[in-house]
């Protein structure tokens, strides 16, 4: 825990360490637009944006005091925020550098107000400017939405200081989603220590029952960690495997554990002294290799197996997704 004093920030450090900390919130990825005094389209990339009110419609974004382009916002009648699509890393690395023309590469139409419409956004609101609020190193613009529009685009998701992609696990799901049966299990850590389940055939991992549906085997995973009085946070798809009986497909999410209740049935181990010579399955002992080698290169991947291929690594810019956007992409398909 960071305690900060009265005077707020007191060291270099401690400003890196509020970030990282802000960084942990997901978010999706927004260029706010404008016109500056003269018409010339201006913008700049944020994540500091959220809905206010729906009656009336308001939302606000932020920009940073230091900005060039500070006044011009401040004196715009009207901006405009557009939520990036997974497909426009390109256009938030643009509208986030020093580039002289952020627009020359953008494929964009004005607004009724004149504001840069980006296309192919995963939405868009053009607002006439409400109220300008100062906070601390930025400005809060709020703006009343005058028009608006969306699409079934998959949004830009920014995570730690990564972009996030959503679709992998969605590609992996697609695989296995016809098989003859899904169980899920979960590689949970808590501060390096990987948390596994005593079985009579020795070490394994939590997992709930076999179902016919992936809905149905995340319910019963959940019930199997409740049941055990396991806290955690599931994150991303690991791995994708035939079971050893080879009539049913193997789920393993990546979380992060906060608590467990005592019980011979659990143990947490450090990756040195992971017991992989007494792992029950083979794939999950040599899960469990990968995962030991990739944390300590801060490097992962998904892996998935199924009948037609050997097994393919994807990597993955960071280990962290979503667990409810794969859910939700989940339950729309069944």
């Amino acid at each position: 825990m960071v305690l900060l004093s009265a005077n707020g920030i007191e060291s270099e450090g401690m400003a890196v360490q509020l970030r990282q900390a802000f960084g942990s919130f997901a978010t999706g990825v927004t260029v706010v637009t404008a016109q500056d005094q003269d018409g010339n389209p201006i913008g700049f990339t944020a994540n500091s944006f959220t809905s206010v009110s729906l009656d009336p419609p308001l939302l606000l974004v932020c920009i940073a005091k230091s900005s060039s382009n500070l006044q011009s916002f401040s004196d715009a009648g009207h901006f405009a925020v557009n939520i990036l699509s997974e497909a426009q890393k390109d256009v938030s690395a643009r509208f986030a550098s020093r580039v002289k023309d952020r627009f020359a590469e953008t494929h964009w139409r004005a607004g009724t107000a004149g504001c840069p419409l980006i296309e192919d956004a995963v939405a868009w609101f053009e607002c006439a400017t409400d109220n300008l609020v100062d906070a601390g190193d930025h400005l809060i613009l709020i703006g009343r939405v005058v028009e608006f529009g969306n699409s079934d685009r998959r949004p830009l998701v920014y995570f730690r200081g990564h972009y996030l992609d959503l679709s992998i696990a969605e590609v992996a799901a697609e695989q296995v989603s016809h098989h003859g049966g899904v169980r899920v299990g979960c590689l949970l850590d808590c501060l390096g220590d990987v948390l596994l389940h005593r079985t009579a055939q020795g070490w394994s991992l939590p997992f709930g029952k076999t179902c016919m549906g992936f809905r149905e085997a995340r319910a019963e995973m959940e019930k199997t960690l409740a049941a055990a009085q396991i806290s955690a946070d599931i994150g991303a798809l690991y791995s994708v495997f035939e079971a050893p009986s080879g009539n049913e497909t193997w789920m393993i999410f990546h979380g992060e554990l906060h608590g467990v209740s005592a019980s011979e049935d659990h143990a947490l181990f450090s990756l040195d002294s992971l017991p992989l010579g007494e792992i029950e399955v083979r794939q999950l002992g040599s899960m469990l290799r990968r995962y030991v080698t990739e944390t300590r290169h801060a490097r992962f991947g998904l892996y998935v197996d199924d009948a037609r291929q050997s097994g393919d690594i994807t990597q993955v810019e960071t280990r962290t997704t979503p667990w409810t956007s794969f859910v939700n992409r989940q339950e729309n398909l069944q």
